[in-house]
């Protein structure tokens, strides 16, 4: 980590904090806070609950993604499963199969293995995603239904066709990307193959 005197040479002090706007999923405060060389400024920053993705393999190798559309992009968009974690919900595991049950209707047969954490953008978010992989999985038997306002398409893709979509832009999402590129990178270092898990 950072020592005591990195921090200090970067530090910013918070002097104030407002509540602009708060939803159900995010709230927007403005800060005002003392930089490192005592002058003044305001950061705008969205307050979220954290978020989870999975990259799960079928038993031929394939990823689950889904097809949505995500307005603030006016556009589809090509995505591995995820989902929000719920105010206080202190367990992303949980969450995960939750979001799996519901978004693709499997589950993990086996304990889904931590890949990463990582925030979404570190310059006015303090969204953590939880990022894991799922390489054995099964449909479950009583699926839940998808939120009131969701619309979704599962397909499944080889790494090479995931690669693909990002190559042609039907895959933008920051999470998704980082998990294909996790994906490939442990195909090419013999870990997985790419068709098979």
């Amino acid at each position: 980590m950072f020592s005591d005197d990195e921090i200090a040479k970067f530090k910013e002090t918070k002097i104030s904090d407002k509540t602009i706007y708060d939803g159900r999923i995010l709230s927007l405060h403005v800060e005002q806070v003392r930089l490192p060389n005592g002058a003044v400024a305001e950061r705008e920053i969205i307050h979220h609950h954290g978020a989870v993705a999975m990259l799960v393999l079928n038993d031929a190798g394939q990823g689950a993604f889904v097809t949505q559309w995500r307005e603030p992009l006016q556009r589809l968009s090509v995505e591995i499963p995820a989902g929000k974690l719920d105010p206080g919900e202190n367990d992303p595991d949980e969450a995960a199969r939750r979001e799996l049950n519901e978004e693709i209707g499997y589950a993990p047969t086996t304990p889904l293995e931590p890949i990463t954490t990582f925030y979404s953008s570190v310059g006015y978010s303090m969204e953590k995603l939880h990022l894991y992989f799922g390489p054995h999985i099964a449909p479950v038997v009583d699926k839940r239904p998808l939120d009131a306002d969701e619309f979704l398409q599962v397909a499944w893709l080889s790494l090479a066709d995931a690669q693909a979509a990002v190559a042609d832009g039907r895959i933008v999402d920051a999470k998704t990307i980082t998990a294909i590129y996790w994906w490939a990178l442990q195909a090419a270092t013999g870990r997985m193959t790419p068709d098979v898990g």
